[in-house]
């Protein structure tokens, strides 16, 4: 049987650090009231994609909390990075005020997948350097944001890239998210004291696409998005932006 092979966790330097993404700056730290939780994050997705050469990028600059990204490599018979947030979950998410279920914690990590083409440095030695690899840094913002904000991401939340929605690289104008949420073992986990922590991936998007979602909604752009992307999850940066040119009732 093929065992998974550790390779070095990468941790950052804050001069590394790029622009920040969705306009974040940091806030206060925050305590980590479940730092425990990322070991157990990081074996269930071992679980879940065994037999992967796997590598750390960790960021403990960043504030109030900070966020790791695994990227597990691909595999012939998985052809795809698959790329998660460890430690979003140290710290739970809360529902917006005015809601029924006001005071009511959730947990959540982040997940993404990435073409086993996508354009990384050559070999297996991804560095944070790399102009490819802003999709790790766009995780651990993300990952920080509804903890510096006081708010809770789930199914349909829309974020976009700064408040002008700017292309999160040179490679794409995607300049967006929108967060989507599998039934399954991709969805949720059971933490060792029965905490269920959600497991959320952010599709890219177009800014079109994000205005189109007031239009029909977050159900129907996610179908028209995973139509023009072959039935895909994984981030194509050149896919066509399915709110360009068209008319929708």
């Amino acid at each position: 049987m093929t065992e998974l092979v550790r390779r070095d966790t990468v941790r950052i330097d804050i001069q590394q650090r790029p622009s920040r993404f969705f306009a974040m700056n940091d806030a206060g730290p925050m305590p980590l009231r479940h730092g425990e939780y990322g070991e157990q994050v990081q074996d269930y997705f071992h679980k879940l994609f065994p037999h992967r050469e796997w590598k750390v990028f960790s960021d403990t600059t960043a504030s109030p909390i900070p966020i790791s990204v695994e990227m597990l490599y691909p595999t012939v018979e998985e052809p795809f990075y698959l790329l998660h947030t460890i430690g979003m979950s140290a710290v739970p998410m809360h529902y917006p005020a005015g809601r029924l279920e006001m005071g009511h914690e959730v947990y959540g990590e982040l997940c993404m997948i990435l073409p086993a083409d996508w354009p990384f440095g050559k070999g297996k030695d991804v560095a944070l350097t790399d102009a490819a690899a802003w999709p790790i840094w766009m995780l651990m913002e993300l990952g920080r944001f509804p903890h510096v904000h006081q708010i809770w991401i789930s199914y349909g939340f829309i974020l976009p890239n700064t408040e002008t929605c700017e292309p999160f690289s040179p490679m794409t104008d995607l300049s967006g998210v929108i967060i989507v949420q599998f039934e399954g073992e991709l969805g949720a986990l059971t933490m060792a004291d029965g905490t269920t922590v959600e497991l959320l991936m952010p599709i890219l998007a177009y800014k079109e696409e994000l205005d189109l979602c007031d239009e029909i909604g977050v159900d129907a752009v996610i179908d028209e998005i995973l139509e023009s992307n072959r039935g895909s999850f994984a981030l194509d940066v050149r896919r066509a932006n399915v709110a360009a040119g068209g008319t929708y009732e």
